[in-house]
């Protein structure tokens, strides 16, 4: 999750080319899509293929149930406008229901502890904002309005109390940051990181007394823990080496994994003791093959032994040839 994600695909000039070639009989070119096409692939943790799951489609954002059920996922339905409906996926079957299918945009979901309700973003009001659901809703414009402003927003993270969410917001003076929904009380967010560096990626520990986040403050994006509440001063821990992002944690807060910027999914183990924690050097498990950096490429298992990742199977603009 980049900057970039305020700004749909079609505008970030991901345009198809044309290939002429030379053959002994005659073919057709027919227009390249601007869209990827990508699958659902379950790995484990050497990465090999398990199975597959469902069909092929241009796959955005990727979040598994807690109970490892259900994927919720974002899929391209406008390729011109860079557009997205959420599906929700049986995660052994494949089949999927369309939870928002609308013409406007809702391209990230999120889901509560018990799995009764999701959180989504949509633009439906014209901005990109924050909505709470039933994830068997069937309407067709699902939720209830949590956050209704002029920034957009991702929901990214729900706190495993229920109590706060974590959202990545960009605004025009700082860029893109990490700000918290209180779900109780006066509802007011407050930022968990709002400075002039770039902060993504931001996810609760399954005890929601840490955060992993993304931050480029040393010139490249890393991996950092730090703890929940946010501290006027407090202190964080470097968790990736050389890059990294997309950080996820096992669920039960005993490894953490992220991609590097080469594409592995990367394991750490972790060790929290009261008010500090131990982030052990993290190891490469498998290379990771996916369409959209500033999109969730990946989701784990509650055991940390299985992997669904949003392979790519046909970039952008690949030219299709009909003989």
């Amino acid at each position: 999750m980049k900057r970039t994600l305020r700004i749909n695909c079609a505008a970030l000039g991901i345009l198809a080319a044309l290939c002429l070639v030379a053959v002994a009989r005659p073919i057709a070119l027919q227009p390249s899509p601007r869209f990827s096409r990508s699958q659902l692939t379950w790995f484990d943790r050497a990465g090999k293929k398990i199975s597959i799951l469902g069909n092929m489609a241009d796959y955005g954002n990727v979040e598994l149930a807690p109970d490892g059920r259900h994927v919720a996922v974002a899929v391209m339905n406008d390729p011109e406008r860079g557009t997205h409906d959420l599906w929700m996926v049986d995660a052994t079957t494949g089949q999927h229901t369309p939870f928002a299918s609308e013409a406007a945009d809702e391209n990230w979901a999120i889901w509560s502890r018990d799995g009764r309700s999701v959180v989504f973003n949509s633009g439906r009001n014209g901005g990109l904002d924050l909505y709470q659901a039933a994830p068997t809703a069937t309407t067709t414009f699902p939720g209830q309005p949590l956050l209704l402003d002029r920034d957009a927003k991702w929901p990214v993270s729900w706190s495993a109390d229920g109590r706060f969410i974590l959202y990545v917001t960009s605004s025009q003076r700082t860029g893109n940051d990490i700000m918290v929904l209180p779900l109780s009380g006066d509802k007011k967010p407050f930022p968990f990181l709002q400075t002039e560096a770039q902060e993504n990626w931001a996810a609760f520990s399954p005890d929601g007394r840490w955060v992993a986040y993304c931050s480029n403050e040393s010139g490249q994006v890393e991996v950092y823990v730090a703890a929940f509440p946010p501290a006027a001063a407090g202190r964080k821990w470097l968790v990736s080496k050389g890059g990294g992002s997309q950080s996820r944690w096992r669920r039960d807060g005993k490894e953490l994994y992220f991609l590097s910027s080469e594409g592995l999914i990367m394991a750490a183990a972790v060790n929290a003791n009261g008010s500090s924690i131990e982030v052990r050097a993290a190891q490469p498990l498998f290379q990771a093959r996916y369409p959209y950096p500033q999109y969730h490429a990946f989701d784990v298992t509650v055991d940390g032994q299985r992997f669904l990742v949003n392979t790519l199977v046909t970039p952008p603009g690949s030219p299709v040839i009909a003989h």
